[in-house]
């Protein structure tokens, strides 16, 4: 299965079409940004049904009309927030160089999730949140963009795995784990920031959660984490030949 191009993920929204026109003028620059930023942080604490509009106004220092020169409605703006979200994490998910050596890969996107959970801790809450309710706004883009991006990857695993270069492993779950322990950074971080005694995560905590994870998830596949490459695929592609194992 060939990767999903970055480009084509352009494609793929999960906001519907808007109705009529827009008015004559835009409000000004970078509003719609403004706009997307606020409501990020507005959903991200109290939910969707807790969210208003009124509410996004305010945190984006803007007039409410403006909101609707490029949103709908509150479902409208909440649809482009989940999309924001989900295009960013296909991409880094597309990103994926798999012909690299395994740790450089493994190490890579686990050290981007982690730095989403600190630059973006409430769209991923907004994800979460989502998810919970049942993915009613983003099955589809599940379905149609994540899964085969996802599948495209768990293919070069189950490659290394038959070869002996990890250890078996069922490559599905262990990208659900890497989200898990990732995504909890910004989930949970209010839990950890009171059993850790904190007012706030500081950046020591996110490092320290990077090489934890790097270890447990190394350890498990039975790498040890080094300076130099390690289990490179040839450059024809995963079936052409064998990866070297690990020593």
């Amino acid at each position: 299965m060939a990767a999903m191009s970055a480009d084509k993920l352009k494609l793929f929204r999960i906001r519907r079409a808007p109705k009529g026109g827009r008015k004559a003028a835009a409000p000004g620059p970078d509003v719609e940004e403004k706009i997307l930023d606020a409501a990020e942080f507005v959903f991200g604490h109290f939910g969707f049904r807790g969210a208003t509009t009124a509410l996004i106004a305010k945190k984006a220092s803007i007039a409410k009309p403006h909101i609707y020169y490029y949103f709908e409605d509150k479902e409208d703006l909440y649809r482009a927030v989940l999309e924001r979200a989900m295009n960013m994490w296909a991409r880094d998910m597309d990103n994926l160089d798999m012909t690299s050596d395994i740790q450089t890969i493994l190490i890579g996107y686990i050290h981007k999730k982690i730095d989403f959970s600190r630059d973006h801790p409430h769209l991923s809450r907004i994800y979460a949140n989502e998810i919970i309710s049942g993915a009613q706004f983003i099955g589809s883009f599940i379905e149609k963009v994540s899964t085969p991006l996802l599948l495209d990857k768990v293919a070069t695993l189950e490659q290394w795995a038959a070869s002996g270069s990890i250890r078996a492993i069922s490559a599905v779950d262990l990208f659900f784990c890497i989200w898990a322990m990732t995504q909890a950074y910004a989930d949970f971080s209010s839990q950890m920031i009171i059993m850790k005694g904190k007012r706030q995560l500081e950046d020591a905590d996110f490092d320290s959660a990077k090489a934890t994870i790097v270890q447990l998830v190394l350890g498990g596949l039975g790498l040890e984490k080094s300076d130099k490459p390690t289990n490179r695929l040839p450059p024809s592609g995963p079936r052409q030949g064998r990866a070297p194992k690990a020593r």
